[in-house]
């Protein structure tokens, strides 16, 4: 019988660190949509030879498993295992349910970022963690992949709906915290909804830098306000 994705990935998870990825990460979050293999960033350890050789661990507990890499999936083994994760950041596991894709360096992260990213995820049942929308988004920045974009924009929802249900008591700290990951118009609105003054005074500070930047949504809400703003170009207030 054929081995499962998640078996292995349940098998590894047992004595490793492992974040879920790209689109099965996604469908966690609840988007529905396709995906035909498994992604998971593996704790990269202390070196390459180290994290390869946990790999290979996992796979002598099932058979008919061998390794792959890019350009082109083909096949690795010996020392081209440890090369393969210095050099493309990944190996893939074939002869399972489907291709288990293994990232030492997910794209636009160093195998450095994985402390902070695990410290931000949340668990699994099976012992594996899902990262935060926010970091998620970043594995899929620059690729351009049209699922990718529509990844994206569905994870953004997701991070605004989080910002809007704790912008009403969040300090001004807190939200300055929010805003340094992640800031447009909408969860700028939902920050001058706050009864903190200072909160609010912050909101419209990001609206206008927002505005100066050519945001035609930050602009109009500043003028349904009815907030003053500056603008190169533009009216230097909304009367």
């Amino acid at each position: 019988m054929v081995a499962t994705a998640g078996e292995f990935v349940g098998e590894l998870a047992k004595n490793n660190r492992v974040i879920v990825i790209e689109g099965l990460a996604v469908v966690v979050h609840g988007f529905n949509r396709p995906t035909m293999d498994a992604d998971i960033w593996l704790d990269p350890l202390d070196s390459s030879r180290a994290w390869v050789e946990v790999i290979l661990l996992t796979c002598a507990k099932f058979t008919g498993l061998t390794l792959h890499t890019l350009p082109g999936w083909r096949e690795v083994s010996g020392d081209e295992l440890r090369i393969a994760a210095e050099e493309v950041g990944l190996l893939r596991v074939t002869g399972l349910d489907c291709p288990l894709d293994i990232f030492r360096t997910p794209n636009e992260f160093t195998p450095e970022a994985f402390d902070e990213v695990h410290a931000r995820s949340a668990p699994n049942r099976d012992g594996t963690r899902l990262p935060d929308p926010l970091d998620l988004i970043i594995t899929k920045l620059d690729t351009g992949r049209e699922k990718d974009l529509m990844d994206t924009r569905f994870l953004e929802s997701v991070v605004r709906k989080r910002y809007l249900v704790v912008m009403p008591t969040a300090s001004l700290e807190e939200v300055k915290q929010l805003f340094a990951r992640f800031l447009d118009w909408e969860v700028c609105a939902g920050a001058l909804e706050s009864p903190d003054s200072s909160v609010r005074e912050f909101a419209k500070e990001c609206l206008r830098d927002l505005a100066g930047d050519g945001d035609p949504f930050a602009r109009a809400l500043l003028e349904q306000q009815r907030i003053p703003y500056l603008q190169t170009g533009l009216d230097d207030n909304v009367e």
